[in-house]
């Protein structure tokens, strides 16, 4: 499978700031791929720079293929804040948008009918919630074939984060690349088939989100852990008596046998997702 995004060695400085250290991303084809890392780890500058909006200090960029700024038909990009005229209804604001990509402006109103959004209410009558799926339909005019969007769900109500979650999952299935930044973990871990996490402009993690389990014991040591790492080829952590590895499902028996095979006791095994493969890389990269 081709990606739909390769950046190699990217970075950003401002000053002495460097805000993205020397970053390498890629994104499959076809996939929900979860961007996470706290508020200003250099999730908004890595997007900015992946749709040619600001240029790189260093690195390479290829965006389907091609460079920033080459491909802005190709993909959509909702940024954090995203304002339309309040007095213009929805039906005039995706007519605008539609005049300037020069594309069809049909499959947009079909889509706001798809999400159940009143075309006729101004902008300043929709809730939060509708008001983002404006924004979606916005910049999917024209079908995109990657979209990138930075923390969709911020300052949304419950209901508003599950109908943008959903609209996510069905430009999805639809066939379009997601990159979506966030800094809520639960979100990720729900929506995303891969991940990427950032801490102060450096990539710590790239890969699935679920691939975290843990295991309650009666009792660990440090060279326990060493030798399921060495014996069963899988890296392990151990905080008292919890063990937490990262491993797929089909794994969890081999783990299992070897600690059986060291008389330890097992109370519980749990996946634990996303939260704590987050939590590990954050708190090594801070030592």
């Amino acid at each position: 499978m081709s990606n739909a995004i390769e950046a190699q060695m990217l970075c950003k400085d401002f000053g002495k700031f460097h805000a993205v250290d020397d970053a390498t991303i890629n994104i499959k084809s076809g996939c929900i791929c979860g961007f996470i890392g706290k508020n200003g780890a250099g999730k908004t500058t890595v997007m900015r720079m992946l749709t040619g909006l600001m240029k790189p200090s260093r690195g390479k960029i290829l965006v389907l293929n091609e460079k920033p700024g080459c491909i802005s038909a190709r993909i959509g990009f909702l940024p954090q804040n995203m304002r339309f005229d309040e007095n213009e209804t929805a039906r005039s604001v995706l007519s605008f948008f539609a005049a300037v990509k020069n594309v069809d402006v049909s499959e947009s109103i079909q889509f706001a009918k798809t999400l159940e959004l009143d075309l006729d209410k101004k902008v300043k009558d929709l809730s939060p919630g509708n008001q983002r799926k404006l924004q979606l339909i916005v910049v999917t005019g024209g079908n995109p074939e990657l979209l990138i969007l930075d923390e969709p769900t911020a300052g949304l109500d419950p209901t508003g984060v599950q109908q943008v979650r959903e609209i996510i999952r069905l430009l999805n299935q639809r066939g379009c690349t997601v990159f979506v930044s966030s800094h809520i973990l639960k979100e990720l871990d729900d929506l995303c088939n891969q991940v990427i996490i950032i801490d102060r402009g450096r990539i710590l993690y790239q890969g699935p989100c679920a691939k975290c389990y843990e295991f309650e014991t009666g009792g660990l040591t440090d060279t326990i852990c060493r030798d399921l790492k060495d014996q069963v080829n899988i890296h392990s952590t151990a905080d008292g008596n919890l063990l937490s590895a990262e491993i797929e499902k089909q794994s969890v028996p081999d783990v299992l046998q070897f600690l059986f095979s060291k008389n330890i006791p097992i109370y519980e095994v749990r996946r634990s997702g996303f939260e704590s493969l987050y939590n590990r890389y954050v708190r090594e990269a801070a030592q």
